[in-house]
């Protein structure tokens, strides 16, 4: 197979894009070593999580602005996407990488299409205040102080322009928002969970107005997400109760974390340790014939304490992201969730980050 070949610079910032492709650092600049320092050992010498003021971008090496939204159309279509835009900086100038990823699922069709698109500028994108705005060709995400944002983008023929409002307080994850990833650093982490959802989805037969649910999730940090996998999942009950859920494995598959992060409707965020909760697969599963991954596709998740036991089922099974740019793969899933007897009692999203081994072609 012969290989696509990248112009140099290309070639260096991707090298740098730790957060999305397992190269080493030492593509970044001369004075990178092949081992990067161990992050701090608590208080790790970090500021405090500071909201809203970090809903804006930070000088730190990985970020990224995660949504996931399921819409239902005036028609009664139903739609999944996950719009994910990472920004990656290189450890000896201010040059920064921008890749946007976009995973849409119809229901009803059982389709899954997906884009990606990548930005390159000299120095990281700022925005005044407290939030956020960057361009990606002709669509874009923004938010502002926390409670507003919007996504124009698109993919496989559907293109959508977005309203998102925020319904809820934050969650901030592992109680001070900062998640530690084993020898692969620190990250500030928290999700802003009820976003209430209105704009439009646009096909060959005209647009259609939508209106859905949304969940953000925020994270940056001086650390390697590519030396971590992980099962994750968000959800969004009718009762009003909201939960993140996440096994963190380091590569060798030993466990670094499992914790979720519950707020019951009126209630207090609080961290659930291992032990708490479950989130497990049933044993369903979709094989990716592209990548030949098979996935985890239904996972079963209890709070004992708090009542809850639903599995997760997802609208469309073959949810998979392989990325032709940067070569990562994992799957991303919007849910139903489902108690006992059947019963739609919420949704969610699940993230199954396992796969990278996509090579550059």
């Amino acid at each position: 197979m012969q290989l696509f070949r990248r112009p140099p610079h290309f070639i260096t910032l991707i090298a740098c894009a730790t957060a999305v492709v397992g190269l080493p650092l030492s593509a970044c600049g001369p004075a990178a070593t092949p081992t990067p320092a161990p992050t701090p050992t608590p208080p790790y010498g970090l500021p405090p999580l500071a909201l809203p003021a970090d809903e804006a971008s930070h000088a730190f090496q990985t970020e990224w602005w995660y949504f996931n939204v399921q819409l239902v159309s005036e028609s009664g279509a139903r739609y999944a996407l996950h719009d994910v835009i990472f920004q990656v900086q290189e450890q000896v100038s201010e040059r920064t990488l921008y890749v946007r990823q976009i995973g849409l699922a119809e229901a009803g069709a059982t389709t899954h299409v997906t884009a990606e698109r990548l930005r390159t500028v000299d120095r990281r994108l700022r925005s005044e205040g407290d939030g956020f705005e960057i361009a990606m060709g002709e669509g874009s995400m923004a938010g502002e102080g926390g409670e507003h944002y919007r996504l124009v983008g698109g993919a496989g023929g559907l293109t959508y322009d977005l309203s998102l409002t925020s319904m809820a307080p934050p969650l901030v994850h592992d109680d001070d928002g900062l998640v530690g990833f084993g020898e692969a650093g620190i990250t500030y982490y928290y999700s802003r969970p009820r976003l209430g959802v209105a704009g439009t989805v646009t096909s060959s037969a005209g647009a259609e107005a939508v209106k859905g649910l949304g969940w953000l999730d925020k994270q940056w940090g001086d650390f390697q997400p590519v030396a971590v996998f992980w099962d994750w999942a968000s959800v969004q009950l009718d009762d009003g109760t909201d939960l993140m859920l996440t096994n963190l494995r380091d590569v060798n598959g030993e466990t670094i974390d499992e914790y979720a992060t519950l707020r019951k409707p009126g209630g207090t965020t609080h961290r659930l340790d291992a032990g708490a909760f479950v989130f497990e697969p049933t044993g369903a599963t979709w094989h990716s014939d592209r990548t030949g991954t098979t996935y985890e596709t239904h996972w079963h998740v209890a709070v004992p304490d708090a009542g809850l036991d639903f599995t997760l089922v997802p609208l469309v099974r073959a949810s998979e992201f392989a990325s032709g740019l940067l070569g990562v793969v994992y799957w991303e899933a919007g849910t139903d969730a489902v108690d006992s007897g059947g019963n739609r009692i919420g949704q969610g999203f699940i993230e199954l980050n396992w796969a990278r081994s996509l090579p550059f072609q």
